[in-house]
């Protein structure tokens, strides 16, 4: 075997390494194959050297085989390397041998002169391709890689220790660490020295930092560990001073105390960066902004170079040489994981928005489900010959394979999915199933089939466009994804070689849509594309397909003398293993019965399959086989033979065993119920009056899969014996299954199974009672798998009994909504997705008399209240959808309840609506967020007439909602109107109850203090918000986990109140605060704050760029803040387009104010077209944003002498601001002085004088007081 440790060793050559390098075995080409369709076997790699043999893992079928194997190696100049390639040829499960396809011989000495030549080269391996010697006409070669060495050079480490000689023996108790920093600096020998030390080891070290400290900036949790690790390189910094002004004598045992501090925690944080970006999911947390308790860690780190810094400042002698070393050591591994993700991060964002798409799971090709070898070869070459033929035709092409149940359909599609992976021209591979929720139906199929194809990273580029674009397609009908999501993306890069997609058992999940897709949608695709299909014969394809010219139709002729020979091997085959694992001997059946066996399978592969399966499990194969041919008819067509074998196997049973008959049913009548299939165990936990279910399934097991593994899915043999079962065997047949009879027993039996087994134990139940924000996470895998299948589907199950409902029912539903119902609730909000109660209250109202009381007012009030809760902690968790659904069923009930007992209900509805307002602004639905919170000050008015002492406060917080969704949608009187009344309503109860009600007040405060600014009442807004400041300090000093989010927001509004009356150093530093306050809060919860860092980077942007000197500083953090809206916008574009819109024309600025005018200009145009779009659909609110970007879009233009579409932009910012200016002329009269005086610079780069000065003219009485 190969030393294949990975441990990281100093890096290598001939000389110092003792003959040891390391190879990789990356992979082979043109590896012949062993049949001309099938590659029955897998290639391997042995190397030998000396008395050493290492050998790779067995590739996957395929003509280049990788295998990407590192191996460490010994060898001398003289010694020779031999590289064989070998195939493994299983011709079945039991036999295996190995075939040796040629060998190639490599000298050591050619192996270390490709070492050296990645030295030199300052690469990290050599490619070295290699001819195998081989009788084959493909030529075979294999592709290995020299490593430079067994890690990455210590060029400053190296340097050191050639310098300086040998040093005395530290005293006793000196660790070995603080001995090599001693040694590093006595070595030096003089100051100048120590300095010249430090200065290299620092540049070494100051390229990586500027590369990670751009890279930080992608992700803020990489920038929060990078700023602790960077402390030690700046406290580096520092310390060259000190040591400038110390004799190496001075150096004393406290001062090394501190040298080692620092150095331990440098080396430490350098160790933590690297395994934080070297694992797989970095990038993929780096995309999506999910963490995990790594914080922890760099908390650890901060507070240990706090207290070094401390040491530091006063004045002790600083030296990490020891830490140096080893941040060295470590920097390459660093770097090559900094610079990995680099390359990812985009690739992996894609991936995050492209894995929005619904995946069918299960859908794909099985290896273990491929046709016997040496069967079907004739077919399957025909297949072939389709797959590769190059049409004249312009378009896609559909080989639609037909036959009857049972002729093996799926065994060739399986087969030829694996052939085209193999070749690598699978697109993708999609199996119906009738018996699995996402098979049965097409609604995946397309999702489906477009991840696939966006393996390919320019199609993954182009769907993750149009899904950023439109998010309604991953679940839009198929004839709306068809275009964006797989024609568009196939016509744009169409591949050089054939591209196949697989469908399998159309039948069993078509829709006319999807028939119409494949007549009219599929010669719109590349000609290269092809589309493999097989399903049983159907009326619907002879009607939609038969005619189109794209289509070749071809049925399998069960008669035809290549489909009996495939039956004769099949049949032999699965009689030999019979034979063996029975000790039957090599010459049973005989050939009289293995003739009979075939003739009366009439081609049909099932048909053989379900003896086989039957002879396999029973006591005497011999006489079994005997008993199932006897009595069986000739001459039936393929469905009658199917049925008559399965009834011979059924009536086999001792079907007058009342016992047996009772748990058949049961069981049987589950299997095929089911909305997902079950395994034994859970079988076993939903049926606990059958004694012993894997018993029962043992016997039945002729016509079952997956019962021999008690975590295995059970399902029925193939979907013609769920047809006979349950359609075509007569009802009064012994083993007749009434598929719906048993889904609805399935109802109840799930409801009482939950009943029982859902308590207040079980993970993810309890948490809405518990005082902590958000909800836990809890993996299916935490929960029984029969639980998990009650939680997830009795509704569907219970929803199938019709009016009225049994009796038995009632009590069980009594039973689950009293004490069940919100646990339910909160376990499938946990575990998957929250589950909505409208459904089970409609049915209840519907399946049972007026009299049934079971959805009473006290249930309904206990519901309502744990779904405002939920809403809550949806909304905490960024889960908005589905805490918008919560808010709007609990607004639902207390509506209800209101209805009956106005008096009683009308403040909890009142509640509810303002929060069903907030949810609703949070998805950028603000006119139904308007309306709601509308009816929850109405409500509110009258409760507060009558008793002010318990309902102001909700009448002011609702006033204040009240007023930011007017200010939204453009009605600022009114806005600052409600903002007015609920200062007003908030200082009275501040007044009475000091303690309770300052956070409100400070909230009201912010918000009147937006109001005022919108309207030019500059002095009243920064009066406000200074005071909203003082309070929110004032509560933050005591709970800064509840209130810094609310400071940081009131900080920002105060640094733009103080700008805005020219105090801009003030401003400055409440923006620098809010900042630092919300990149903390971004780190801990990155979905809830994001948007907030932004927001404050924005405005922090702009502050700086009043310091020419801070220009660059200015650009950075509006070009983070455009980052972070980026990001929010691919999930919510509704919600978040305002504000990137806005960072863009504010980046268009910095950009321009540094002479980049071409990057200044796609901003602002990008910003132009957001804003027009939204000004479209809401001008009141808009219209102002949109003239300001018109106003700098027409600066751009003009610099770049584009200057009829700077008079354009010109014009129409004039135009907008005219309104605005005499509406608001306080706000806006400046703002149009400015756009009619860059409207007369356009006009007269434009040679229009007269009209210049005209503009101009405007411009100065405007501005004239």
């Amino acid at each position: 075997m190969a030393d294949s440790s990975k441990a990281v060793n100093k890096d290598t050559t001939p000389s110092d390494a003792a003959g040891k390098l390391r190879i990789t075995v990356f992979g082979a080409s043109n590896v012949p194959g062993l049949s001309f369709f099938h590659k029955n076997s897998k290639a391997f790699v042995t190397l030998r050297a000396l008395d050493q043999t290492w050998s790779t893992k067995v590739a996957e079928r395929s003509g280049s085989p990788r295998w990407d194997e590192e191996f460490d190696l010994r060898g001398e100049d003289p010694s020779v390397l031999q590289v064989e390639l070998k195939l493994l040829r299983r011709r079945f499960v039991f036999s295996r041998r190995e075939q040796l396809i040629g060998a190639v011989e490599v000298g050591f000495k050619e192996l270390w002169e490709k070492q050296r030549q990645a030295h030199k080269e300052n690469s990290d391996y050599a490619d070295l391709d290699l001819q195998v010697a081989s009788s084959s006409e493909s030529h075979p070669s294999i592709s290995i890689r020299v490593h430079r060495g067994l890690a990455a050079p210590k060029p400053v480490l190296e340097k050191m220790r050639m310098g300086p000689p040998p040093l005395p023996t530290l005293p006793a108790g000196v660790s070995d660490a603080e001995a090599f920093a001693q040694d590093a600096i006595e070595a030096a020998g003089s100051v100048t020295e120590v300095k010249a030390f430090y200065d290299s080891t620092l540049a070494s070290v100051e390229v990586f930092v500027k590369m990670v400290d751009a890279f930080a900036d992608i992700h803020p949790y990489a920038k929060a560990a990078w700023t602790v690790l960077s402390a030690g390189y700046k406290s580096m910094t520092t310390a060259l001073n000190l040591i400038s002004r110390w004799d190496k004598t001075a150096i004393h045992k406290d001062d090394r105390a501190v040298i080692l501090q620092v150095a331990k925690k440098t080396n430490e944080c350098a160790l933590f960066i690297k395994a934080y970006t070297s694992t797989e999911s970095f990038a993929l947390r780096t995309a999506k902004g999910i963490f995990s308790n790594s914080g922890d860690e760099i908390a650890r780190f901060k507070k240990d170079f706090d207290l070094v810094r401390r040491k530091i400042d006063t004045g002790a002698i600083l030296s990490i040489t020891e830490g140096l070393s080893k941040v060295n050591d470590e920097l390459y591994g660093v770097e090559e994981s900094v610079k990995l993700v680099g390359q990812n991060v985009e690739r992996v964002a894609q991936n995050a928005i492209v894995d929005k798409l619904p995946y069918a799971e299960g859908a794909t090709w099985d290896p273990g489900r491929v046709v016997l070898p040496d069967t079907r070869e004739a077919l399957l070459e025909d297949i072939w010959q389709w797959v590769k033929r190059s049409d004249a035709g312009d378009g896609a092409k559909i080989f639609c394979l037909t036959g009857a149940a049972g002729s093996g359909k799926s065994a060739i599609a399986h087969t030829v999915a694996r052939r085209c992976y193999e070749e690598g021209l699978l697109a993708s591979s999609f199996f119906f199933s009738r018996d699995v929720a996402d098979r049965n139906n097409p609604r995946k199929l397309l999702s489906t089939m477009a991840r696939d194809l966006a393996r390919d990273p320019r199609i993954r580029e182009q769907i993750s466009v149009a899904l950023e674009a439109d998010q309604s397609l991953a679940t839009a009908p198929l004839s709306r994804q068809f275009g964006p999501l797989i024609q568009e993306p196939c016509l744009q890069y169409p591949s050089d070689t054939p591209k196949v997609a697989v469908i399998d058992g159309l039948d069993e999940g078509y829709s006319v849509d999807l028939l119409k897709l494949l007549r009219d949608g599929v010669p719109k695709l590349p000609q290269s594309f092809r589309l493999f299909i097989t399903s049983r014969e159907m009326e619907s394809i002879e009607l939609y397909l038969s005619k189109s010219a794209h289509v070749h139709l071809q049925t399998i002729d069960l008669d035809a003398g290549a489909n009996q020979g495939d039956i004769r091997t099949y049949v032999q085959s699965g009689v030999r293993d019979i034979a063996e694992t029975h000790n039957l001997g090599e010459s049973w059946p005989g050939e009289e019965l293995i003739d009979k066996l075939c003739y009366m399978a009439g081609g049909l592969f099932q048909w053989v399959s379900a003896i086989l399966q039957a002879l396999e499990i029973s006591y005497d194969p011999a006489t079994a086989l005997v008993t199932l041919l006897s009595g069986l008819q000739t001459g039936l067509g393929a469905e009658e033979r199917m049925d008559e074998i399965y009834a011979k196997i059924l009536q086999a049973y001792n079907w007058n065993d009342p016992d047996f008959k009772r748990d058949y049913d049961a069981v049987m009548g589950a299997i095929l119920a089911l909305k997902s299939p079950l395994s034994v165990s859970a079988l076993q936990s939903l049926h606990p009056g059958i004694p012993n279910v894997s018993k029962l399934l043992s016997r039945l097991g002729a016509l079952l899969t997956g019962w021999r593994h008690p975590n295995q899915p059970v399902r029925v043999l193939h979907l013609s014996l769920r047809d006979f079962l349950t359609a075509r065997v007569s009802s009064d047949m012994p083993f007749f299954i009434s598929e719906k009879d048993h889904s609805r027993r399935l109802g109840p039996l799930c409801l009482a199974f939950l009943n029982e087994n859902l308590r207040d134990n079980t993970p993810g139940v309890g948490y809405l009672r518990s005082n902590l924000p958000g909800i836990p996470a809890v993996a299916k895998s935490q929960v029984s798998e029969e639980l998990w299948y009650a939680c997830e589907f009795w509704t569907a199950h219970i929803f199938e009994l019709e009016a009225p409902a049994p009796a038995e029912v009632v009590e069980l539903l009594r039973n689950f909504l009293s004490t069940r119902s919100i646990w339910w609730m909160e376990i499938c909000t946990s575990v998957d997705t929250f589950q909505e109660f409208r459904g089970i209250r409609t049915w209840i109202q519907g399946a049972f008399p007026d009299d049934v009381d079971l959805l009473n007012n006290e249930f309904n009030t206990r519901l309502a209240a744990a779904l405002v809760n939920m809403s809550t902690r949806l909304s905490y968790m960024d889960r908005r959808e589905e805490s918008l659904l919560a808010s709007q069923e609990a607004v639902e009930l207390y509506r209800q309840l209101a209805e009956g007992r106005p008096a009683a209900f009308n403040p909890d509805l009142a509640r509810a609506l303002n929060t069903l307002s907030i949810r609703l602004a949070a998805l950028g639905q603000r006119e139904d967020a308007l309306a709601a919170v509308r009816e929850s000050v109405s409500l509110y008015r009258p409760l507060a007439e009558d008793r002010p002492a318990t309902y102001n406060l909700d009448l002011a917080r609702s006033l204040n909602t009240l007023s930011n969704w007017l200010s939204d949608l453009g009605q600022r009187e009114d806005a600052l109107a409600a903002a007015q009344e609920a200062v007003t309503v908030h200082r009275q109860l501040v007044a009475d109850r000091p303690s309770a009600s300052k956070s409100d007040l400070a909230l009201s405060l912010n918000t009147l203090s937006n109001q005022l600014s919108g309207l030019g009442q500059r002095e009243g807004a920064l009066d406000a918000i200074r005071e909203s400041v003082t309070l929110y300090r004032q509560l933050a000093e005591g709970h800064p986990v509840t209130y810094n989010p609310n400071l940081a927001r009131s900080l920002n509004s105060f640094s733009i109140r103080l700008s805005a009356l020219g105090h801009r150093e003030d401003a400055l530093a409440a923006v620098q605060e809010s900042v630092a306050l919300r990149r903390q809060l971004a780190v801990d919860r990155p979905a809830a704050f994001s948007s907030d860092l932004a927001r404050s980077l924005n405005n922090l942007s702009i502050w700086l760029s009043v310091d020419p000197s801070q220009r660059e500083n200015a650009l950075t953090a509006v070009q983070e803040a455009v980052a972070l809206y980026r990001q929010l916008t691919k999930d919510r574009p509704a919600a978040f387009n305002p504000s990137l819109a806005q960072t863009l024309n504010t980046l268009s600025i910095r950009l321009s104010a540094l002479g980049q005018r071409e990057d200044a200009l796609a901003a602002v145009r990008e910003a132009v077209a957001l804003y027009r779009q939204l000004a479209k659909d809401r001008p009141a609110v808009f219209n102002p944003d949109l003239a300001s970007s018109l106003y700098n879009l027409a600066r751009d233009l003009s610099a770049l002498k584009h200057r009829e579409d700077s008079l354009e932009a010109a014009n129409e910012a004039v135009e907008l601001y005219r309104p605005l200016a005499d509406n608001i002329p306080a706000v806006y009269k400046p703002k149009l002085v400015n756009a009619l005086w860059q409207l007369s610079i356009s006009l007269r780069n434009l040679g229009r004088e007269e009209d210049a000065v005209a503009a101009k003219k405007e411009s100065d009485m405007l501005k004239s007081p």
